[in-house]
């Protein structure tokens, strides 16, 4: 069924556009959502693409959850004239990483090949979709899946990659040894919690969205207590920081993390960094580390002063427009 979502209450972040909401697979009868986001101002013509995931540990989160819904990414698709993407995927401990990443690869299905007919059928003709310029961002557990877009999708499909304090470095003992530590400031939890919660569930049962504070408390618990690695899996695939070895190219990256995260260290995207640099030399690659804890760009805007050397980087490779150029326009 295909509904569109922007209403009313709607967080303001979402005025400037209109909100299609479908699903993009099925798995045991339960459909799998996406939602197309299409500035209301958008003219008729060709436009880009920014495909987004939401973060939440890999266990709770949604597409449209406004909390998780960086207002910068929001602004520039406005700006920018650009279709969104936001989808939702299966979620631990239900499914598994190997079940996530299936949907991942889905769901670049299903853009590549219904997404441009799905806008035509929810009334914007003459609107088109430019593949050949393609960001794909994601913050936290969703910058996971835009780095896994880009290394298991093929070679060339993606001018930009962007990372929002991205949890990247799955076989951390952060995420697999238990010690006392506070993500999203959580006091510590019991494993227990885990413990029931897969005893009661259902064989099947596939869960693809909650919004917080629904199963944060689960989420906190799998990390707090070492057992990511139980749910997600081992096999290297699911590893970017071997994987990114492993590929032929990269595009452009921007990597965006707080100095004092303590929900997805630091130190994974150092090292996801230094591996991309190492593998791939001639990558163009900015990493802003900057003071603040996890999504400390919550209120940051397009005019934000560290954050617009940024996007012009983010611009110049997504669009190949250089805005330090006289002779383009100020454009936000």
């Amino acid at each position: 069924m295909d509904t569109p979502s922007g209403t009313a209450a709607s967080p303001a972040k979402f005025d400037p556009f209109d909100i299609h909401s479908t699903s993009y697979k099925t798995v045991n009868n339960h459909p799998i959502g996406v939602d197309v986001l299409i500035p209301k101002r958008i003219k008729a013509g060709l436009h880009p693409l920014i495909v987004r995931f939401h973060g939440g540990f890999l266990v709770t989160g949604s597409s449209l959850f406004p909390n998780y819904f960086t207002s910068w990414i929001l602004q520039l698709a406005s700006v920018e004239s650009a279709i969104v993407v936001s989808a939702d995927y299966r979620l631990l401990p239900e499914a598994n990483g190997y079940d996530i990443l299936a949907d991942l690869s889905d769901l670049w299905q299903w853009i590549f090949d219904r997404l441009p007919s799905y806008v035509t059928r929810v009334g914007r003709r003459g609107l088109e979709i430019d593949f050949e310029h393609i960001l794909v961002v994601g913050d936290s557990s969703g910058g996971y899946l835009a780095v896994q877009s880009v290394l298991t999708q093929p070679a060339g499909i993606f001018k930009m990659l962007v990372g929002l304090y991205p949890q990247l470095d799955m076989q951390s003992d952060f995420y697999n040894t238990k010690f006392e530590k506070t993500p999203l400031s959580m006091p510590m939890l019991p494993t227990e919690i885990v413990d029931k919660h897969v005893a009661a569930t259902k064989p099947g049962t596939v869960v693809s969205s909650a919004d917080p504070p629904t199963r944060v408390d689960l989420a906190c618990s799998i990390v707090q207590n070492g057992r990511m690695l139980e749910f997600l899996g081992s096999d290297e695939v699911l590893f970017p920081l071997e994987m990114v070895g492993k590929v032929g190219s990269m595009p452009p990256t921007l990597i965006v993390h707080g100095k004092e995260d303590t929900t997805v260290p630091l130190e994974g995207s150092i090292h996801f960094v230094a591996a991309l640099k190492q593998k791939h030399p001639s990558t163009p690659v900015t990493f802003a580390m900057q003071p603040g804890d996890h999504g400390f760009d919550d209120e940051a805007t397009l005019q934000t002063g560290w954050l617009m050397e940024h996007v012009d980087f983010i611009v110049r490779h997504w669009l190949e427009i250089d805005c330090t150029s006289a002779s383009v326009p100020v454009r936000w």
